[in-house]
């Protein structure tokens, strides 16, 4: 496990879209509570809810802005997305002094931030026989997130999962929402009751999957979905079949 952390820390080391707000580099700037007027010039993000905050970060996107947008526009163009990025800066705008979370927090809720962000994306343009491979994509997130908290795994019990049937916009609504509750989280606690939520969308779709398999009498095949990035859950599948 270890090799596989230190290798997913490299990943996003040299890959810079996978970012968010970049704390120490921010309040160089902006002070530590966000309480300054940047090298004179801009607003004090203190003063700002964290709407505004978006809207701001969304129009550096955009390429628009004041006096520091040039600064600013390589600054944002840093993170995965203004949502997650606007979250982080009103918490820390609000959060008396600077304490930079561990390493290990950060990885996590980067490598979350950027999986959640990709599916929410592939969901929202994805046709009816595309869904076999959201699926397939939505069990590789929980995968993932399963691999590297510890926490997470204290609170998942695959036996618990059930079958539900679930269109394309329950799919969307319930990504969207772990996604808006992962870019909230500042603590490894809040983050893993997010992940839960993931994991029994996941679980959800597995045991689906797994009906079809039994109603068409497939026992121990390949998933559903075979193509880059499935992942076989069937073992999962086959215990309490009958539930």
């Amino acid at each position: 496990m270890n090799s596989i952390i230190k290798l997913g820390l490299m990943t996003l080391v040299v890959t810079p879209v996978v970012l968010l707000a970049d704390m120490d580099r921010c309040v160089s700037c902006h002070g530590v509570d966000f309480e300054k007027h940047a090298l004179g010039v801009s607003r004090v993000v203190k003063d700002l809810n964290e709407t505004e905050i978006k809207a701001a970060l969304d129009g550096y996107k955009a390429g628009k802005g004041g006096a520091m947008k040039e600064l600013m526009m390589a600054e944002v163009n840093l993170g995965v997305d203004t949502d997650a990025m606007a979250a982080d800066i009103y918490n820390e705008s609000r959060t008396e002094g600077f304490e930079e979370p561990s390493d290990e927090f950060i990885f996590q809720k980067r490598l979350n931030v950027r999986s959640l962000h990709k599916l929410k994306e592939s969901i929202k343009k994805a046709k009816k026989e595309d869904m076999k491979k959201v699926s397939s994509q939505i069990k590789v997130t929980a995968f993932n997130m399963y691999a590297y908290d510890d926490m997470l795994r204290t609170k998942v019990k695959f036996e618990d999962f059930k079958a539900k049937k679930m269109t394309k916009e329950d799919i969307l609504k319930t990504v969207t929402e772990v996604k808006k509750c992962v870019d909230h989280s500042f603590t490894f606690e809040e983050m893993s009751k997010c992940e839960v939520e993931f994991m029994n969308l996941a679980g959800h779709l597995v045991k689906n999957e797994g009906k079809k398999m039994k109603a068409t009498g497939i026992k121990n095949k390949a998933p559903l979905f075979t193509g880059e990035g499935a992942v076989d859950l069937s073992k999962y599948i086959e215990e309490n079949s009958s539930k």
